[in-house]
């Protein structure tokens, strides 16, 4: 083979390697997609509950996190679920809306699989597992009418494939409300679980923060021949033998960490301000428990609040007054924050201009926000239809109006900062529903809505949302402004005195990720060295033979 073949031949090599190797560098500077998970569309949401610790004293009703599933109609079941625990116990409450009340009167050997009986599921681990195994409770309890409880409950736990009856020991308190069981109409029931931390094996609660998982089933029977029951659970893809499947219960409230910023503004969304469109909807009774001399059974849950201007927000222990109960929802558009930066902070202000009740009578409510994950639409938005909770997120106290209203309203505002972080992180509005844990009679507190003409355009629903940009310790990626919470021993439940959470922005985060482009430009700017030398040198040897 010639010299110049043998050069040919070697530029060939180099300029393959070259290419070879400055590949990714090129293909890098193109359109960057990032990768999607299989099914997004279909892909469950994953449903959490943040419990508040009341340490040394009983879980107070009224203060405990709620959340809810369900439909009311005259054969269904709706469920308002409070929960909370202490030093020695996780407090369970479930409050359902059932017109037709159904148990074994059998006191000695009721039949717990038909019935009203409500399951609550436990798997003291993170994730759970794909059978019920040590880590597994079930523990089932059915409505009876004035029969000793002894044998109206009953206590499962896993052995690797499936349930076996055990002796664990709790505590489940019935009650309910209407004209008697088995063939009477009624309002509703309710099951109190009250489950020693002991009889979980364990001496205390685990420490805050700690994710449990959590499952809850309730089975309807309306008549005698009422087979199979109809069931309802939380969450909605949960299954009695996959405790992977269950919703994600975490012991203590959250609160937000942000990342470090700089330059930091705030900004404010609300309807009608900027051309900004923020959609809001009531469901429930509204301000006059659904007085409209209309069937509740067979209208509240489907009746719809299109453009009110005036919202209610109330619960209550008496299940008999459903028709009472009301919640708020509101979206805000994000598109007005700029992209690309870190979430500082946010807060939703409303603005009460009334409540219901005596004049003068204290009857404070601890109101939760919630983030919700779907979206809805203002004109159809009802009872039955509404989003369920994705994760409650902070509680605001708020108290019956002072005197005479002073516009634009009193203000009360609550920390949506996690929910904010989250929903900016995912390109998507900041959806949120407003409900109560409320114990007490006459407990609404009315609010305006996000159509109140101009001339209180001030007392609308306010977002305000402070944005920065991510400090160079930071990580630059989209993900870094997402939600990163944590509890912190100041999160703790607390009686009627709680308020907003405090933000910690001092969180420490790793080192920005180091640019790797140099990595793919270094072989074009070492190989053309050897390169160059060998030319020469063969070049050199020509000239010297020619000589």
């Amino acid at each position: 083979m010639s010299r110049l073949a043998l050069i040919g031949l070697m530029i060939i090599i180099f300029l393959f390697v070259i290419l070879s190797l400055a590949t990714p560098f090129w293909s890098s500077l193109g359109p960057r997609h990032p990768s999607k998970p299989a099914n997004k569309g279909t892909s469950a949401v994953v449903r959490s509950i943040n419990i508040p610790d009341f340490q040394n004293s009983a879980v107070p009703f009224d203060q405990t996190a709620i959340f809810w599933f369900g439909a009311v109609s005259s054969s269904d079941n709706f469920v308002d679920v409070r929960m909370g625990y202490n030093n020695s116990e996780l407090y369970v409450d479930l409050h359902i809306v059932d017109r037709y009340l159904w148990y074994d009167p059998n006191a000695k050997g009721p039949n717990l699989t038909t019935g009203d009986t409500a399951t609550v599921y436990l798997n003291t681990t993170q994730n759970g597992s794909n059978a019920p195994d040590q880590s597994a409770y079930k523990f089932v309890a059915q409505v009876d009418w004035y029969q000793p409880r002894t044998y109206y409950q009953q206590t499962y736990r896993g052995n690797g494939s499936t349930w076996v009856v055990s002796p664990i020991a709790f505590t489940a308190v019935s009650g309910w409300r209407g004209t008697g069981f088995n063939g009477k109409e009624d309002a509703g029931w309710t099951m109190t679980y009250h489950i020693p931390f002991s009889s979980l094996g364990t001496a205390g609660p685990p420490s805050q923060g700690t994710p449990w998982k959590l499952g809850i089933q309730v089975h309807n029977q309306d008549n005698a021949s009422d087979m199979p029951l109809s069931l309802k659970w939380w969450p909605e893809t949960a299954d009695d033998l996959l405790p992977s499947s269950w919703g994600v219960l975490v012991f203590g409230l959250p609160t937000y960490q942000a990342p470090q910023t700089t330059n930091n503004a705030t900004y404010t969304v609300r309807n009608g301000l900027n051309n900004q469109v923020v959609t809001d909807g009531m469901v429930g009774g509204s301000l006059g428990c659904y007085n409209k001399g209309l069937n509740r059974w067979t209208g509240l849950g489907g009746q719809s609040y299109p453009g009110a201007t005036r919202v209610n927000i109330q619960n209550e222990w008496d299940i008999s007054d459903w028709n009472c109960f009301s919640k708020f929802y509101i979206s805000f558009p994000l598109t007005s924050l700029p992209v690309g930066q870190g979430v500082v902070s946010a807060k939703v202000t409303l603005y009460e201009f009334g409540n219901s009740g005596t004049k003068g009578k204290l009857t404070p409510s601890l109101i939760q926000v919630a983030s919700v994950n779907e979206g809805w639409d203002p004109a159809t938005l009802a009872w039955n239809n509404a989003p369920l909770v994705k994760e409650n997120i902070s509680t605001t106290v708020v108290n019956i109006m002072p005197g005479a209203i002073i516009y634009p309203g009193q203000p009360y505002s609550w920390d949506v900062s996690k929910a904010l972080a989250d929903a900016y992180a995912a390109g998507q509005p900041l959806r949120l529903v407003f409900y109560s844990s409320d114990s007490a009679y006459n407990t609404g507190k009315y609010f305006f809505s996000s159509t109140i003409p101009d001339w209180n355009a001030t007392g609308r629903p306010t977002l305000q949302a402070t944005l920065g940009n991510i400090a160079t310790s930071s990580s630059a990626s989209v993900q870094s402004s997402a939600s990163l919470a944590a509890v912190t021993p100041a999160a703790r439940g607390q009686r009627v005195a709680l308020g907003g959470l405090a933000l910690d922005n001092q969180q420490t985060l790793p080192p920005a990720k180091v640019d790797g482009y140099i990595l793919y430009l270094s072989p074009l700017i070492i190989f053309p060295a050897p390169l160059f030398f060998l030319l020469w040198t063969l070049q050199r040897r020509r000239l010297i033979k020619q000589g």
